[in-house]
C-alpha cells in the first residue's frame, strides 16, 4: 500500500497506518466529532476501523483516507470515499464521500480543501459514477459543506429510505 495519496495546499490525505489509532482515539472520537454518529466507539472498535479502512484501500484502492496537516504531520482526520456496503439500503453498492475532522480543525476549511481533491480525483478514477453523501438531518454544518462541493439533496433516495435511516439526508454528485 502507497502512503501519500494525494497532497493539496494544506494537507496530505494518505492511507492509514495502525500507529495512527492512538491519535484517532484521543482527537476525533470524541463527544463532539462523534454527536451525529453512532457515539464515541471503544478502543477496539477504533482499531477495527483503521483496519477496515485498510482493507477498503487495499480491496478498492480507495476509502476514508487520513488527513494528515502538513506542516506539523498532525492526523486531523478522515475523508474520501468508499462503497456502501450495507445491501438494505437504497445507495447499496453506490461510491459515498465521507469526512471526519478532529473540533479543533472545523471551520478552518480543511474539510472542503480535502473533500474537493477527493472528488477531483473521483472524477478522473470514476467518471459517471453516482457520488452520495448520508448526513444527518441535525448535522447543519456538514450539510452546509455537502452544498459548497456541489452535492443537492437526493429527495427520492431519501424517500426510500429504511425507518433506521430516516434521520439522515443523502446528497448526490454525478461524477
Amino acid at each position: 500500500m502507497r502512503g501519500t495519496i494525494m497532497t493539496t495546499r494544506r494537507l496530505k490525505l494518505r492511507t492509514w497506518r495502525m500507529s495512527d489509532v492512538d491519535d484517532y482515539q484521543r482527537y476525533i472520537n470524541t463527544d463532539a466529532v462523534m454527536a451525529y454518529l453512532d457515539g464515541v466507539m471503544s478502543k477496539r472498535d477504533v482499531k477495527r476501523e483503521v483496519r477496515w479502512l485498510r482493507q477498503q484501500q487495499a480491496e478498492d484502492g480507495h476509502t476514508f483516507w487520513a488527513v494528515e496537516r502538513k506542516r506539523d504531520k498532525r492526523l486531523l482526520g478522515f475523508c474520501g470515499a468508499v462503497r456502501v456496503c450495507e445491501s438494505d439500503t437504497p445507495v447499496a453498492g453506490l461510491l459515498e464521500i465521507g469526512w471526519r475532522l478532529r473540533a479543533d480543525a472545523w471551520r478552518r476549511g480543511y474539510g472542503k480543501e480535502a473533500a474537493e481533491a477527493v472528488i477531483d480525483w473521483l472524477e478522473w478514477e470514476r467518471t459517471g459514477e453516482l457520488l452520495v453523501a448520508r448526513i444527518h438531518r441535525d448535522n447543519a454544518a456538514s450539510q452546509a459543506l455537502a452544498r459548497k462541493l456541489g452535492l443537492r439533496r437526493a429527495r427520492a433516495i431519501e424517500a426510500q429510505l429504511s425507518a433506521a435511516e430516516r434521520e439522515l439526508l443523502v446528497f448526490r454528485l454525478r461524477l
